[in-house]
């Protein structure tokens, strides 16, 4: 098997692609390659610019948020079959957080401008992109909110 079959295959049963039509999987996958991280390793960091789109395939990673005089804060575990990054997105296009491998990790690295050209050329992909991108922003905030009452001892 061939890395760009591999690479389609795995695009195809990943949660965030799965139920994407054929045609939008080939897309995704003319403008994805495979990447790894070690254990250690930052995926993004907070500012930078946000040029790919990230598809967890193996290992996990922290997103974090770091405040002046204290630890970075973990918002959320980031495992295989879900999603790395929403700032590709949004101008300016700068990650709004650090993300550290936590273990050795393989992700499928879309790159964001050939994502976001993509998107504005086929509405329709571009609307499946975006509600599916959607559903990991609102999980995300779900989990930062978890995440501060925890930290902080109390709810609303």
């Amino acid at each position: 098997m061939t890395d760009d079959v591999d690479l389609r295959t795995r695009l195809a049963v990943h949660p965030f692609v799965a139920g994407l039509e054929p045609g939008f999987v080939d897309a995704l996958a003319g403008m994805a390659r495979f990447v790894d991280h070690p254990a250690g390793a930052w995926v993004a960091l907070h500012g930078h610019p946000a040029d790919a789109f990230y598809l967890v395939v193996a290992g996990r990673c922290a997103i974090e948020v770091g405040a002046a005089g204290r630890a970075p804060l973990v918002i959320a575990t980031v495992h295989p079959g879900e999603v790395l990054g929403w700032s590709w997105m949004f101008p300016p296009h700068r990650w709004h957080f650090d993300v550290l491998a936590l273990d050795p990790v393989r992700t499928i690295a879309v790159k964001a401008a050939a994502l976001l050209a993509a998107c504005d050329a086929n509405h329709e992909f571009g609307y499946e992109i975006t509600r599916r991108l959607a559903a990991v922003i609102a999980t995300r905030l779900e989990s930062t909110e978890l995440q501060l009452i925890d930290v902080y001892g109390h709810a609303r």
